[in-house]
């Protein structure tokens, strides 16, 4: 696996994280990027649904449908 350059700030806190949690360094990246990557999917899952919703109707008109409102 290669990384890029990484900041002396962010290193500090990286290695802070490290002696805290007691895992290895290596570990803690791949938490990270498999965190990222997973946020990153849901984010565009996100977006694509929110392009294709379909049908809106207002908070009103479910009141109505379902007998909520007079």
């Amino acid at each position: 696996m290669s990384v890029t350059e990484i900041s002396p700030d962010i290193e500090s806190e990286f290695d802070a994280v490290a002696s805290l949690t007691g895992e290895p360094k290596n570990e803690l990246v791949r938490e990270a990027l498999l965190s990222y990557l997973e946020d990153f999917h849901l984010a565009r899952r996100a977006e694509a649904r929110l392009k294709d919703v379909g049908e809106r109707i207002t908070l009103e008109e479910v009141g109505r449908k379902y007998g909520l409102v007079d």
